[in-house]
This record gives structure tokens, C-alpha cells and sequence, in this order.
């Protein structure tokens, strides 16, 4: 692992737990086993650092997942959004709890938006396809559930948590045959 990856990887495990104004750059070079001169010939400092982790972590969640959104089945679609946050805590737990942590920050919130705007758009159009009576409104409960989830998934949770997919399915009617 290079130099660089370590210090992305301490930066993002104390900013986590610690909160961005609590981890200081020493702490993050100590725990990457790096100087502290070091951090700053990459980043140039803990501001840059922090902005160059949640882009980065952006991109690669935005990668990682742009097959689930060009799904053509809106039922599908649904279903690929209610397992998301699952997969994105699973996949990058520590990014996700700097995102619960540092979320009042205006460049997490500026990306968040950025990463869940197509899939507010394509909610409403799927929910629209199945005849939901209120698609706007419902994705607007499936969102606000989804951000919830993900935020309780980081962190020891209740033993529900798991079966709370297949549940959300149930409730917007995913578990019966589309209309014929």
C-alpha cells in the first residue's frame, strides 16, 4: 500500500470516529505511519485532505453502483434503491460514517445531493410506472427511510435492520407481479 493510500485510509477511519474538527493532521500521519510533512507534500492540508476524500469516495460510489440506476424495470429500480444503503455501508463503512459525522458540512452535503438527485428523479418515474397514488410523495417517504437506514446500519443496530429490505419491498407492493 503506498504512502498516500495509508494516509487516505487513517484520514478517513479518524474523521469517522472522531470528527473532522477532533483528528488533527499528526494524529492522521501517526496512524498511517507516515510524517506529517509527508501528508502535507500530498494533500497541502487537512481542509484539501478532506476534500479530496469525500470526492474521491463519491466517485468511486457513483461507479461502483450506475448499474442499478439504469435499470429499465421500474420494480427492479425500487428494489436496486431499498438495498443501496446495505451495499454502501457494506462496501465503504468508514467513508459513510464520515458522511454521519461531518454531514452539517456544506461539501458533504453539496455531494450527497449531487449522488442522490438522479435517483430522486428516477424514483419518481418508476413510482409513476407502477401507480403508486402519490409518486412524488412516496419517494420522498423511500428516500428519507433510505437515508435513515443508512445512517443506522453504520453503527450497532437492531437485529431488524437486516429483513427491514425485504419489508420495504412488501410495503410498495415489489413482492407482487407488476399489473397486467
Amino acid at each position: 500500500m503506498t504512502s498516500h493510500s495509508k494516509i487516505e485510509q487513517a484520514a478517513l477511519q479518524l474523521f469517522g470516529e472522531k470528527g473532522y474538527d477532533n483528528t488533527s493532521t499528526a494524529l492522521i500521519a501517526r496512524q498511517a505511519g507516515v510524517s506529517e510533512a509527508l501528508l502535507f507534500k500530498y494533500f497541502l492540508s487537512k481542509e484539501k485532505l478532506f476534500e479530496y476524500l469525500i470526492k474521491q469516495g463519491f466517485r468511486r460510489i457513483v461507479e461502483a453502483n450506475r448499474g442499478i440506476l439504469a435499470e429499465n424495470d421500474p420494480r427492479i429500480l425500487i428494489e436496486n434503491v431499498i438495498d443501496l444503503p446495505y451495499k454502501l455501508v457494506h462496501d465503504e463503512p468508514d467513508f459513510w460514517k464520515v458522511q454521519d459525522k461531518e454531514f452539517n458540512r456544506p461539501l458533504v452535503q453539496k455531494y450527497f445531493q449531487r449522488f442522490m438527485s438522479p435517483i430522486d428523479n428516477l424514483l419518481k418515474k418508476a413510482f409513476v410506472e407502477v401507480g403508486a397514488p402519490s409518486p412524488e410523495l412516496t419517494t420522498l417517504q423511500l428516500l428519507l427511510l433510505i437515508q435513515s437506514l443508512w445512517r443506522n446500519l453504520l453503527y450497532p443496530h437492531d437485529a431488524n435492520l437486516p429483513n427491514l429490505a425485504r419489508h420495504l419491498k412488501q410495503s410498495y407492493g415489489l413482492g407482487r407481479p407488476a399489473a397486467g
